[in-house]
């Protein structure tokens, strides 16, 4: 296998979880490359590939011309825009970070049925493990409440509670009682609760919604998150494969929150850490963009509307340029506003208007793909319209959507392909399948899951006989061991890391001879 790689930012090198040949450059700029699989690869697992650019932060546009045989004002036959944003947003620290956390837990007899196939833990168990790991998560200060819904709904407090040891304790041990005995699947109501109760100075409302199913009157919901979006963001999780993908999305999208979708031997834990990640940091608001184009040209947007970026996060944008393209080289000019902390900041972009060729079409693809997300809504929510525009872009671009398949035709015989289909299941290890259960009190939960039940609101742990168990000691030993002969407390900066799609926990001690 060889992957040509081309950007309009330089490659700065390429890594990944096989053996690749050495990285070849094809051109003096070093924006493109070209890398290979070392001799003798198997096949037997994922090929990943990690990229590293230069300059990744510097906004950039890049212009394609549309196919030569289709209608000039096509979305395939017009000529199509890229606009590139992951800026440079600093790291809030934790100690300042504040917010009301309310969790919207499904509770309806589905969540009852185990995650699929593969997996036979229950989705019910799932999310109160998830939800523990979030709660030891929160930072000290901020405010919280727990939700949970299916035809009627319930909370653990009458409003929002300051996050305190007393308040977590009470909180995690409601956590385990949970089950999915709440009935069906109605978020409106529980939703309008939430939305009702006055603002915290201070705090703004992060909203974590977890369901596994088709709610009722979708849109209904996704407006009432819309009408509201200027008072919380919305992170949605979707669980298995009955979830609904027009409203995972869509509340996300309008709220400027996350939309996250867990299926197969996908970790919940590590999706929803991500998304905490995001809420207790700094974002970039108030996103707009100003196009400056010859006279006779214009840029009709593609993409959905997008005003908050979180840390970590790209922002990329498609336009179809329409009207007269110029005969001679030109530029055109696009201005990127938005606010960083509280200030105002612009870049300006000048591009190219007579762009390179690219046989592949590679970003009016794109284009179609960022198109048929905003008008696809499924068979039962798309209207006939809607749906007529969703196929015509779908056939145009060769893009799938819910309402077009691809069919394998033997060009031989000019016929379909007849016959099965034989998938082959590539088994992807992970942190957690390696991880023993060890038998000490909890609702079996693996041992990091069971530290965490351990640790206090402050990120501490007591050293006591139920930690020494877990690490596989005794408390004479440690003990013993510290010479200043105090009473010695693990500490834990409330961090976490996301790497390779698994969960990192750093445990920092003190330094010392005790710390050993």
């Amino acid at each position: 296998m060889v992957a040509t790689i081309t950007s309009q930012h330089g490659i700065e090198r390429v890594q990944s979880n096989c053996s690749l040949s050495p990285l070849q450059y094809l051109a003096d700029d070093k924006t493109s490359a070209q890398v290979s699989l070392a001799e003798g690869h198997k096949f037997d697992r994922d090929v990943e590939l990690l990229i590293y650019y230069n300059e990744v932060h510097s906004p950039s546009v890049a212009v394609e011309m549309g196919m030569q045989d289709m209608k000039p004002d096509s979305l395939m036959g017009a000529p199509s825009a890229m606009v590139s944003f992951y800026p440079d947003i600093p790291e809030m620290e934790l100690s300042k970070a504040c917010g009301e956390f309310v969790f919207l837990m499904d509770r309806s007899g589905s969540m009852g049925l185990p995650m699929n196939n593969q997996n036979s833990q229950l989705r019910i168990e799932a999310a109160k493990e998830t939800l523990l790991l979030l709660l030891k998560s929160l930072p000290m200060g901020c405010y919280f409440n727990i939700y949970g819904f299916g035809s009627s709904y319930e909370k653990f407090f009458p409003e929002s509670v300051k996050y305190t040891q007393e308040t977590m304790e009470e909180a995690v041990q409601r956590v385990k009682d949970l089950e999915a005995d709440l009935g069906g699947t109605e978020i409106l109501s529980p939703l309008c609760d939430i939305y009702k109760a006055p603002s915290i100075p201070g705090h703004p409302l992060q909203l974590f919604v977890f369901t596994d199913g088709e709610v009722g009157d979708t849109f209904s919901v996704i407006k009432t998150v819309q009408l509201n979006s200027k008072k919380h963001r919305c992170f949605s999780f979707g669980i298995g494969e009955g979830a609904s993908t027009s409203l995972i999305k869509s509340i996300a999208r309008v709220s400027g929150g996350t939309a996250q979708f867990i299926t197969g031997k996908d970790r919940m834990q590590t999706k929803a850490l991500g998304s905490l990640k995001f809420a207790l940091n700094s974002s970039v608001n108030d996103i707009s963009l100003k196009w400056d184009l010859p006279a006779g040209l214009s840029a009709n947007m593609l993409s959905p509307k997008q005003t908050v970026l979180f840390r970590g996060q790209r922002l990329i944008i498609y336009a179809q340029l329409t009207g007269t393209m110029p005969k001679v080289e030109s530029s055109g000019e696009v201005c990127l506003m938005y606010t960083l902390q509280g200030k105002g900041l612009k870049n300006r972009v000048t591009f190219s208007l007579q762009p390179k060729a690219n046989t592949s079409f590679t970003i009016h693809r794109l284009a179609a793909k960022s198109l048929i997300q905003i008008k696809d809504l499924g068979s039962h929510k798309t209207s006939k319209g809607e749906e007529k525009d969703v196929v015509n872009i779908s056939i145009q671009s060769g893009v799938l959507s819910s309402f077009t398949a691809f069919i394998a035709i033997n060009k031989e015989l000019n016929q379909p392909v007849q016959g099965p289909l034989a998938p082959r299941v590539i088994p992807t290890p992970g942190l957690y399948d390696s991880l023993p259960t060890i038998g000490c009190a909890g609702f079996g939960e693996s041992v990091v899951l069971q530290l965490i039940s351990l640790q206090k609101a402050n990120g501490s742990w007591e050293l006591g006989e139920n930690l020494t168990k877990i690490l596989g000691t005794n408390l004479e030993d440690i003990q013993a061991a510290n010479p200043a002969k105090v009473r010695c407390k693990v500490e834990q900066k409330k961090r976490f890391e996301l790497w390779d799609g698994r969960i990192i926990i750093g445990i920092g001690m003190n330094e010392g001879p005790a710390a050993k």
